[in-house]
């Protein structure tokens, strides 16, 4: 199976402009995450989609295949989206381009799982890492910044929110006190098709009010598998962030 690997780009950032080539031990950040997900054996080939020549002539000095997408799209989603229309895979996975510290082995079992989920009609995959047992008194609390979801007994998402769920309820006659939270992953595998009917989807409510793409398929009926990954993947959302990577960096 044919598997095109595509990182999202994007220059403009509240928190941090220009994120993409903010250098991390010498190299941008980009480069970092193709050269990493290039390790995994499954991904056929890898391609930067961005809206921005800055990132465009990084792309360039580093010999790393781009492409330019609208500066239109809403989500990640809908560049990767943009992708498969113009460049034709049989799946893809989505790649976050601030995760400098992406794990091949993640790769590849997300690859792995979606070939499964795919004969089972399920055309998405999703990824979560297993947080520590989380007190009933911080999940009322929700002092974790993490989107979470919940996992039916079939491997598909239930729900996802950027609130702890499920919420423990703490009245008479409970049957638990803490919980296994499972924390939502913005790596994702998509059927060609999948990709192709996202665009096409209206973005509901839920979607809106949560900010979490994912949801635009959970809200139109489709299904979304999911797998466990090992995560320890440290994003970088501030500037601040890149001291906490290069010493990850140096240690592995």
């Amino acid at each position: 199976m044919n598997v095109l690997a595509v990182i999202p780009a994007r220059w403009k950032s509240k928190r941090f402009p220009g994120k993409p080539i903010a250098k991390i031990s010498g190299l941008p950040m980009i480069v970092h995450v193709y050269r990493r997900t290039q390790e995994a054996k499954e991904v056929t080939d890898t391609v930067i989609a961005t809206d921005d020549k800055r990132i465009v002539d990084v792309c360039k000095k580093y010999s790393l295949k781009f492409i330019m997408t609208s500066k239109n799209c809403m989500t990640g989603t809908d560049r990767v989206s943009e992708v498969a229309r113009k460049i034709r895979a049989d799946s893809y996975i989505n790649i976050q381009g601030d995760s400098p510290l992406v794990d091949k082995d993640d790769i590849s079992k997300m690859i792995k799982a979606h070939y499964k989920f795919i004969k089972l009609g399920i055309n998405v995959t999703n990824s979560y890492v297993l947080e520590n047992s989380i007190d009933f008194k911080e999940s009322a609390k929700n002092l974790s910044p993490h989107a979470y979801l919940v996992q039916k007994k079939d491997q598909t998402i239930l729900a996802i929110s950027r609130h702890a769920i499920p919420y423990i309820f703490t009245g008479e006659g409970k049957k638990i006190t803490s919980y296994k939270y499972k924390s939502h992953v913005g790596m994702y595998v998509f059927s060609r098709d999948s990709l192709l009917k996202y665009t096409k989807l209206r973005q509901g409510d839920i979607e809106k009010a949560e900010g979490i793409e994912m949801l635009r398929y959970l809200e139109n009926g489709i299904q979304i598998g999911c797998v466990e990954i090992k995560g320890g993947s440290q994003t970088v959302d501030h500037k601040e962030d890149i001291k906490k990577i290069e010493i990850m960096m140096r240690r592995s």
